[in-house]
């Protein structure tokens, strides 16, 4: 706070960061903040790491909220398909009779649908860049916050005396309406084989960032280097209100 730099970012220290994970939270402060005022509501924090098992499908989800239609629409589709083949191209018959249509449609079409839906949606749809991240941003590793939260923030945890903090953080956040942003794929990922909250060894093992795992090292270092070589004017509007790198100064 007293080094006057309008971000903080506080990390535990079980975590490992990936290469060029400054310049890739300098961008993601940059493609908040450059919103346009009236779709930017006040935020809390830019998280650098989750863990995708606390992901999951949303009621707001339009085919998790009709399955039955989308199951429906995937046997019916199916079945016009299968049914199509028949008629054009009869030496099919021998392969595709009337029960095989049936197993199909009936059995074979609707399991691969369930498993479309277990697979998960972050699975089908991965999140890439700067994402909304209002609820289930599990947990604590490697959060950015505003300066403008902290005075608040602290005053709320105070208040409130004891608890999980990240829990404690979405709490308020919820309380007061404030947003919450994530970098994806993670910038960071939880190593640690023991949690704070005296859970078994395997829970605190399932933090873990699986996306994380998919960087590769090559690849983070030829974007690493190009964002150092188009030079910190790429961040001006940070440095604009005020940023200030405290590195022993």
């Amino acid at each position: 706070m007293e080094t006057g730099a309008p971000y903080i970012a506080a990390f535990e220290d079980d975590i490992i960061l990936a290469d060029g994970w400054m310049t890739r939270t300098l961008n993601g402060l940059k493609h908040i903040v450059s919103q346009e005022p009236s779709l930017l509501k006040p935020w809390v924090y830019l998280r650098l790491f989750y863990t995708e098992t606390a992901l999951m499908w949303e009621p707001t989800d339009f085919w998790y909220a009709h399955m039955p239609l989308a199951f429906g629409l995937a046997m019916l589709v199916g079945l016009i398909l299968l049914r199509t083949v028949r008629r054009r191209w009869s030496a099919s018959h021998v392969h595709l009779d009337n029960l095989t249509v049936a197993v199909l449609c009936l059995i074979t079409i609707p399991g691969f649908v369930a498993l479309l839906f277990m697979v998960g949606k972050y699975t089908l749809q991965p999140m890439r860049s700067v994402q909304l991240m209002n609820g289930h941003g599990c947990c604590s590793q490697a959060l950015v916050f505003p300066k403008s939260q902290i005075p608040d923030l602290i005053k709320a945890l105070e208040y409130r005396g004891a608890g999980q903090t990240d829990s404690m953080i979405e709490e308020y956040s919820d309380e007061n309406g404030l947003d919450r942003y994530t970098l994806s794929p993670q910038a960071a990922q939880h190593i640690g084989l023991h949690s704070s909250r005296n859970t078994d060894i395997i829970d605190a093992q399932s933090v873990w960032g699986f996306y994380f795992e998919t960087n590769d090292p090559l690849k983070l270092k030829k974007e690493h280097d190009l964002s150092m070589s188009q030079g910190i004017d790429q961040w001006d509007i940070l440095r604009d209100t005020g940023w200030k790198m405290a590195l022993g100064e």
